[in-house]
């Protein structure tokens, strides 16, 4: 679907506001909506106001959507107009790693500080594993369904699918998208180990060209050995090394 400025695609679909107390879920309450399927750039047009993309809501959704516009400034949270209520509630900023520069630039962007917190705790998890640390990447469509296996024996012990839904997805969707990557490259599976037992994984897809942060989760059995923060350190060596992606967007907000 084309929007009514430029060539802008358009996507429906359905977002859902989730009202819990704790982890138990009260109510739901689902909007259709038509979204904007631009991604994040760093390269893109800073905004000093808002312009809707259209006049008003077309018939059939509740709402537009349109995310990572890159803002010169804070803009009101809530604008009235003619035909439209703009809501803004998150003004936020966007994090990525450069991944340009190779294994010499890695992690030269963090102070030493935090660099030397997350060796220690890479050194901690090699101790505690013998010495060697086994881990993973898979890419192709076969080693991506092994990843997929492996991770959901994760994904069901963390907190995140617990109390939210949101481990790694085990629908039809998300494995025909996560294959359909694959087979084109552009999309890195990571599974940390202990011994032979999967105990943390971090998935990256790449559809617009560079990886995201999408999904990462941990043994809650093993939470005193930053299994996550080892992961990741892990994952972004191998990604500098590898050169094949230009950015890692670890998304927008301060978690």
């Amino acid at each position: 679907m084309k929007g009514s400025k430029g060539t802008t695609e358009w996507n429906p679909k359905t977002i859902r506001l989730r009202y819990s107390l704790s982890d138990v879920k009260l109510f739901e309450v689902a909007f259709t909506a038509l979204e904007e399927s631009s991604s994040f750039s760093p390269d893109r047009r800073l905004a000093s106001s808002v312009v809707p993309p259209m006049e008003e809501v077309p018939a059939g959704y509740d709402v537009v959507v349109q995310r990572y516009q890159l803002l010169a400034n804070e803009i009101p949270v809530i604008q009235r107009l003619p035909k439209l209520l703009c809501y803004a509630p998150r003004q936020l900023l966007h994090y990525y790693t450069d991944l340009a520069g190779g294994p010499p630039q890695a992690f030269k962007g963090m102070s030493s500080k935090t660099r030397s917190s997350i060796l220690r705790k890479v050194r901690h998890y090699r101790d505690f594993s013998g010495g060697e640390i086994h881990w993973g990447i898979y890419q192709t469509p076969d080693e991506m369904c092994v990843y997929h296996s492996l991770a959901r024996e994760v994904a069901r012990k963390t907190y995140q699918e617990r109390l939210f839904d949101s481990g790694l997805p085990d629908g039809d969707s998300f494995r025909t998208q996560m294959l359909t990557l694959a087979e084109r490259g552009l999309v890195r599976g990571f599974l940390l180990f202990h011994g032979s037992k999967p105990v943390a994984y971090l998935y990256t897809p790449a559809p617009d060209g560079y990886l995201v942060y999408d999904y990462l989760g941990y043994d809650p059995e093993y939470a005193d050995k930053s299994p996550g923060t080892v992961l990741q350190y892990l994952a972004l060596e191998a990604l500098y090394a590898e050169g094949r992606f230009p950015l890692f967007y670890w998304g927008y907000g301060y978690s």
